[in-house]
This record gives C-alpha cells, sequence and structure tokens, in this order.
C-alpha cells in the first residue's frame, strides 16, 4: 500500500516522530565531536604472515563479530541493552497495550534471540599502545608487529573505507565499564521512547503500521540502528587491559558511502578458514584506489634479532611501494 493511500493525518504525526528520532541519530553520528586517540594514531597487532598480508594486499580485514574467537566481543552489549530495558520498563511503567511497550517488549526480545539473525557486524581491531605486553603476548611467539594508522583530525576519521559501498567504517574507542554502557544505553531509550507518550502519534504510527518509510516498522529500525551502533563498542572490563580501539563496519541505516541498489549487486563479503568453519570478513581499502593503506609506522615486537626483523620489513614496505614507514623496535626485553 502506498504511502499516499493512508490517512494523511497520520502520515504527518508519523513522520514528525520519525523526525525527531532522524534527528537525535545525526547529533550523535555526525554532529557530536569526534574521539580521537591522544597520541593520534590507532595501532593494529598481527603477526608476520598477518603483516605480509595486509602489505602484499594493501587492505586489512574487518572480521564477522558473530565469529570471533570471543563471542562476548558483540554479545557482551546485547545483554547490557536487555538489562537496559528492564530497568526502563520498571521506572516507566507502561500499559501492555501501549506502543512503548510493544516497542520495548520486542526489541528486547530481538536482542535475545539467535544473534546471527541481527545485522550483520564488522569489526577490526586497534590499540592506544604499539608496545603493549598484553598485546605482545598474543603474537610474539610466531614473531609480532604493531602497524600504526594516523587518525586524521575531525570531520575525517580515517582514510580507509570498507570495499562494499554500502557499507561504512566507524573508529569508535571501546568502552569497558557496565556502568557508563548502560548509562548511554538508558539515555538513548529515555530521549526516544517519550516521544511515543502522544497518544495521537502512537495511534498515528499503529495505523501506518508496517510501512517501510514511516509508521512502526520505519521506528523500529531505525531505534535498532541507533542501539547497534551504541553497543558495539562495548566490551567486558577484564579486557581493559587491552585499550581497545574499533573500527566498527556496518551497513548503517542513513549513512552509506555509495549508491544502494537494492541488493542487486552482491556486497563483496569474503570468507576465510578458521576453525574448522568459514569466517566472513569485509576488506578495508584506501578511499584512493592508487594509494596505499595509510600505514605510518611499523614496530616489531620482542625478539634478540632486531637487526634482522627491521631490515625484513624494510625489504617487504620497499617492494611492495610502501614509503616514508617509520620502523621502531620494542622497548620491551624477551625473557629467555
Amino acid at each position: 500500500m502506498r504511502l499516499s493511500e493512508y490517512d494523511q493525518s497520520a502520515v504527518k504525526l508519523a513522520d514528525a516522530a520519525l523526525t525527531k528520532i532522524l534527528q537525535f541519530h545525526y547529533n550523535r553520528e555526525i554532529a557530536a565531536p569526534k574521539q580521537r586517540p591522544p597520541s593520534g594514531f590507532v595501532f593494529h597487532y598481527t603477526t608476520t604472515e598477518g603483516l605480509r598480508g595486509i602489505v602484499e594486499n594493501n587492505e586489512l580485514w574487518a572480521t564477522s563479530a558473530y565469529f570471533l574467537n570471543d563471542t562476548t566481543e558483540i554479545t557482551h552489549g546485547y545483554g547490557v541493552l536487555r538489562y537496559a530495558f528492564d530497568e526502563w520498563l520498571n521506572k516507566n511503567p507502561r500499559p501492555e497495550d501501549s506502543l512503548n511497550f510493544a516497542l520495548v517488549q520486542e526489541l528486547k526480545n530481538s536482542f535475545e534471540s539467535d544473534f546471527s539473525l541481527m545485522q550483520p557486524i564488522f569489526l577490526a581491531s586497534f590499540c592506544e599502545e604499539d608496545d603493549l605486553l598484553s598485546q605482545w603476548r598474543g603474537y610474539s611467539q610466531t614473531g609480532g608487529y604493531s602497524l600504526g594508522f594516523k587518525v586524521p583530525p575531525p570531520p575525517l576519521s580515517t582514510e580507509l573505507k570498507p570495499e562494499p559501498t554500502t557499507f561504512t567504517y566507524r573508529l569508535v574507542k571501546v568502552e569497558y565499564y557496565r556502568d557508563e554502557q548502560l548509562s548511554r544505553c538508558k539515555a538513548i531509550l529515555e530521549s526516544i521512547l517519550p516521544i511515543f507518550d502522544d497518544l495521537d502519534t502512537a495511534r498515528a504510527i499503529a495505523k501506518i503500521g508496517p510501512h517501510p518509510f514511516s509508521g512502526y516498522a520505519a521506528i523500529r529500525k531505525e531505534l535498532t540502528d541507533i542501539l547497534l551502533e551504541e553497543i558495539a563498542g562495548f566490551k567486558n572490563k577484564h579486557f581493559e587491559s587491552e585499550k581497545e580501539w574499533r573500527a566498527v563496519v556496518r551497513r548503517r541505516v542513513r549513512y552509506k558511502q555509495g549508491k544502494d541498489d537494492g541488493s542487486k549487486t552482491p556486497s563483496p563479503i569474503h570468507f576465510r578458514n578458521a576453525n574448522r568453519t568459514r569466517v566472513p570478513y569485509i576488506k578495508l581499502i584506501p578511499f584512493d584506489a592508487r594509494k596505499k593503506i595509510p600505514i605510518a609506522r611499523i614496530r616489531s615486537g620482542p625478539t634478540n634479532d632486531k637487526s634482522t626483523t627491521g631490515s625484513a620489513v624494510e625489504v617487504l614496505l620497499r617492494t611492495h611501494g610502501f614509503n616514508d614507514v617509520e620502523l621502531l623496535d620494542s622497548g620491551i626485553p624477551l625473557r629467555r
């Protein structure tokens, strides 16, 4: 059914509610000040083979959040969000036939179901520091490296982009403290849900119902997008020593880097073998295909053979056209 065939007074009220949500989303995603790491750099730790693949192929990989070694990388945020839903309902009781109650219950149920049915989210991990012992422990047995990427000042946030044009990239600082995580989720709910307390607005949204561009379906989709954006940067406090920043790559409802042709063109999602399964990933490539990914420095992990390690990296970079990359050694002594 076309939107023009609905009661236009209902359409007007529903559109006004959706516009308020869109403005809230815009203020958070576009207008708000962007975080930037203290040094102006983020660092990606990798193995010897990882470094070779990044340099030879001129790309980084963002792995599906649902296939990471630690599945709580994304499910931790879902648990925080479900708790926020319960707290909101307890502090803001609504009739069971109200739009607010139905929306919160439906969202809560969707975040309790099979996580693989949620919107695809791909993550690439970075760190605030380039010589961190807790990170080297994961890579030093096979020879590790930290690759430094300069984070441009606002309004730019990266010189990388996802290969699929309907996906966008956002660099976020990971939040480890549950109280702050809950506070952020509740702030979203408290800003948006009161919009539907107006009975005329609630009735109008219900009248339009499942229409994809207005009404309940559009509002639910927009609120889901806002909440997913928030919790993608949450992690358990026990990992605080990692000092992580994340490249969060996904299809964002309102912000795309290229034309969306309604999924007629397949998104270039790739797969690698790991732990006896096929793991989806997306390539992060330079904005300008003629350029190299913006590696500014490379630090070798703790080793007894610093000269050989540094020379090998220098040859690898020179062979593949990477110029002006600063090469450093770890200051952490290698235990014998």
